[in-house]
């Protein structure tokens, strides 16, 4: 079995053909260094890799910080995809995986195929993971794509000789930018930023939650963000409500800044004729991509579910 994973340092999307049926699945990535404690009925996920316990840990504030570059290659970015695996239903079996990298890593300075880092990501992947009391997956083989790139398969192929797409990709820690040819007959530019993610907003309101009373991981960070708008939900989660204004201040300057600075990246790209937004940070940027290229509407895409807009196309190139 061939199963298709975009290891975003946020989520881990998958997506993987059973029985005939395509299938997918979403997991969050939030894990600490130490067993979690048992309790009743509930499963508990302890692994060890490389000498070292991990557990996966939704609300604790000490749970490890994914949203870096180093991600990619480290013991934790392994242990996420294990877990993402084990939420699948399927049966921990032989597999062979198709993973990514970010345009930074997956390309050197010359827009060439950055070999040591895929053969490094794979190198990472191959490695066995132990669940207590459980059984893992086998990863025989490892494929690496780039990021971005795959997700506008779909529309590209449609396209005429002359036109072209722009493909903008905000996750968790990067940004990725490519400008693709039509039916992928090659990619005119590529950017890539490694240091600019939603996470410019998570650690903000990560600070901001801190002095509202409220420390808590970056998963649950990231739920505010998702929930910014939702002054019941905030007020559930918050809680010294007192400083609720300073929270949702944080929010909406911080997604300022982090438009500015998408917007600041895109305007060196020119010639495109067609606009997609993908990525976890999708929602928060979209309405000022469209409105900064300034394409017709029907020339602009979101999907209504745009963290799987990347793996959706790794799976219909695979």
């Amino acid at each position: 079995m061939k199963i298709f994973i975009d290891d975003g340092s946020t989520n881990i999307k998958l997506q993987w053909n059973e029985d005939g049926e395509i299938k997918r699945a979403i997991s969050p990535n939030s894990f600490k260094r130490e067993w979690a404690v048992a309790f009743g009925g509930q499963d508990t996920f302890n692994y060890t890799l490389n000498g070292e316990n991990y557990s996966y840990d939704p609300i604790s504030p000490n749970a490890i910080v994914t949203t870096n570059i180093a991600w990619q290659y480290s013991d934790v970015n392994v242990v996420a995809v294990h877990h993402a695996l084990l939420q699948t239903g399927l049966t921990p079996q032989d597999i062979d995986i198709v993973v990514t990298l970010p345009l930074a890593e997956f390309y050197n300075r010359d827009n060439q195929p950055n070999q040591d880092n895929i053969r490094r990501k794979q190198a990472s992947l191959l490695r066995p993971v132990s669940l207590n009391g459980g059984e893992t997956f086998r990863i025989r083989n490892v494929q690496v794509m780039p990021e971005s790139i795959p997700a506008g398969y779909e529309v590209v192929k449609e396209l005429d000789d002359l036109d072209s797409l722009l493909i903008v990709d905000l996750g968790g820690t990067t940004l990725d930018i490519s400008h693709v040819m039509a039916r992928m007959r090659g990619i005119s530019r590529i950017y890539g930023n490694s240091s600019l993610g939603v996470s410019l907003m998570t650690e903000e309101v990560r600070e901001a939650l801190a002095l509202a009373r409220t420390r808590g991981s970056s998963y649950l960070a990231d739920e505010i963000i998702i929930h910014r708008n939702d002054e019941a939900f905030l007020r559930k989660r918050v809680n010294d409500t007192s400083r609720l204004g300073m929270v949702t201040d944080a929010l909406r300057d911080s997604q300022q800044r982090l438009v500015n600075r998408v917007l600041e990246a895109i305007s060196s790209f020119e010639g495109y004729s067609h606009v997609m937004v993908i990525g976890g940070g999708a929602e928060l940027i979209a309405g000022a991509v469209r409105q900064h290229c300034g394409v017709h509407e029907d020339r602009f895409w979101q999907s209504d579910n745009p963290q799987f807009d990347l793996v959706n196309g790794m799976y219909a190139i695979g």
